[in-house]
């Protein structure tokens, strides 16, 4: 007699290890049938991208390999989710529905509202299972520690489970492919997308590159050694934040106390552990309010002034707004989809700030060339950098500063922006007279200081002072802060490999 099957919705989690979906099939004794759709509304999104897509199709086909190895495979379908459940459900009638939580923007909530209807309507059993310490529907901030304990530190990470699957289905999923996208195809080097390549890129941060964390992944030279280079992975399911951790928790147990660089090991991991635990607390403010992809989580700040000049948005959309390291980094995000979080904050502080730009404008542009997408994450961010959450200090950084301070010698905006190339890197950070290149498109301090003045107008007034104690109660961190705060480095450390643009 066939075992009865359960369908693994296959989203942002296309990986075989700490996959709680493979290991309620397993547990059930039942067959596997994993599922990845190729959705066009997602495709046709505007926060979406090749970039997305590619990522995407490179770790459903690392999963594909994996499952074979296993002895199994997985079904590729092409159309809305519910439409291809419908039709496999007839010819597959399953028993469960299996996936992840997904936290994303409004048009994968409304999918996953239509896919729990259907699974309703049917009678089939659909349960969602949790990869991150993100608690559904919203939580008391108060106790979010306990979720991450109990659902990250407190948790060894999932083995990979016995996967069954009968040959009848086998031979329906091999019988499946990939849909001819151009995406599936690209020209650009963009970072590999795998179970594999992340949990090598792991290895490589805890070994070697991690050494030199903190301090160098403030400039945008050293970021892509330095840096984790994670948050791909993390965002397309190919690791999860528990396997990092414990990863991270035995790396640390195991350095040398005579070791002279057991301290900076120790120094950088710790920076990078605090930076999971807030990844998941952005994520947690989107969950608890999805309203937040639309408008201001703070109410006082859902009318700012903005300008909106599309002549300026699309200089800086496409890197010449005559200000070197801003147009530098668009230009970098456009090729590789990636650059440091203080460039990115950079980019959207100068967009918004300077530029008089509504962060709800500039979000899909970003989205789109962020390799490393994750909603909840962004579009906070978004709302953070722009200076409308409300307990924040608005923060507008100077790109002139940025420059000097950071890519002194001028190599990542010489790197990026080519027309600068032959100028030595004191004239262009003082930014007078630069030949072949744009003059500023707007004045710095004028512009920077028109916006503040306005955000501080709101931010002063009683409204909003009302206001902000209830928005901080709901959404504000619960991390104390330190009585006496380490001083920053002002200058990154010196990596002990070169980066990316000494590979030439």
């Amino acid at each position: 007699m066939s075992r009865p099957v359960a369908v693994w919705w296959v989203k942002r989690d296309a990986r075989l290890a700490d996959n709680a979906c493979l290991a309620e099939a397993d547990r059930l004794g039942f067959d596997v049938l994993p599922l990845f759709c190729v959705e066009p509304s997602l495709l046709a999104a505007d926060d979406t991208s090749d970039m997305h897509v590619h990522a995407q199709w490179q770790a459903v086909t690392g999963l594909r390999a994996a499952l074979r190895t296993h002895g199994a495979d997985l079904v590729v379908a092409h159309g809305e989710v519910v439409d291809k459940l419908a039709k496999l459900h007839a010819r597959v009638p399953f028993t469960h529905l299996l996936s992840h939580e997904e936290v994303g923007n409004d048009i994968t909530f409304r999918r996953d509202r239509a896919v729990a209807a259907w699974c309703r309507e049917r009678g089939v059993e659909y349960r969602e299972f949790p990869q991150s310490s993100v608690k559904r529907g919203g939580v008391n901030r108060d106790r979010l520690q306990r979720w991450w304990q109990s659902r990250i530190a407190g948790v060894q990470p999932l083995s990979i489970p016995v996967i069954r699957q009968s040959g009848e289905l086998r031979r329906l999923a091999v019988a499946t492919a990939f849909p001819k996208l151009p995406a599936f195809a690209p020209s650009r080097p963009w970072q590999p997308v795998s179970e594999a390549d992340a949990h090598a890129t792991l290895a490589d941060f805890l070994t070697r590159r991690g050494r030199w964390y903190r301090g160098g992944i403030s400039s945008p030279n050293t970021a892509f050694t330095a840096g984790s280079r994670l948050s791909v992975h993390l965002a397309w399911g190919t690791i999860t934040a528990r396997q990092v951790w414990h990863a991270v928790a035995r790396r640390l147990a195991d350095l040398g106390p005579n070791d002279p660089q057991s301290p900076r090991w120790k120094l950088s991991l710790e920076a990078f552990v605090s930076r999971l635990h807030w990844r998941d607390h952005f994520t947690q403010r989107l969950e608890s309010e999805p309203e937040l992809e639309f408008r201001s989580v703070h109410p006082c700040y859902r009318d700012v002034p903005y300008g909106n000049d599309e002549r300026l948005h699309a200089a800086w959309r496409e890197g010449r707004t005559g200000y070197p390291l801003v147009d530098a980094v668009m230009r970098c995000l456009a090729a590789t989809g990636f650059v440091n979080f203080r460039m990115r904050a950079m980019a959207v502080s100068f967009a918004c700030h300077v530029l008089h730009l509504d962060w709800r404008l500039i979000h899909p542009h970003l989205a789109r060339v962020f390799r490393d997408y994750d909603p909840g994450i962004h579009l906070n961010q978004l709302q953070m950098q722009a200076g409308v959450v409300g307990w924040n200090a608005t923060r507008v950084y100077n790109p002139v500063k940025q420059l000097a301070d950071w890519d002194a010698e001028c190599r990542f905006v010489k790197r990026w922006v080519p027309e600068l190339k032959a100028l030595p890197a004191e004239r262009i950070v003082s930014g007078d007279d630069l030949p072949g290149y744009p003059p500023p498109v707007v004045p710095f301090a004028v512009r920077a200081k028109q916006m503040t003045d306005a955000l501080y107008a709101i931010r002063k007034s009683a409204a909003a002072k009302a206001a902000t104690a209830a928005v901080f109660v709901k959404h504000g961190s619960r991390m104390k802060e330190q009585t006496v705060r380490p001083k920053r480095a002002k200058k990154p450390a010196k990596p002990t490999t070169p980066s990316l643009f000494d590979l030439e």
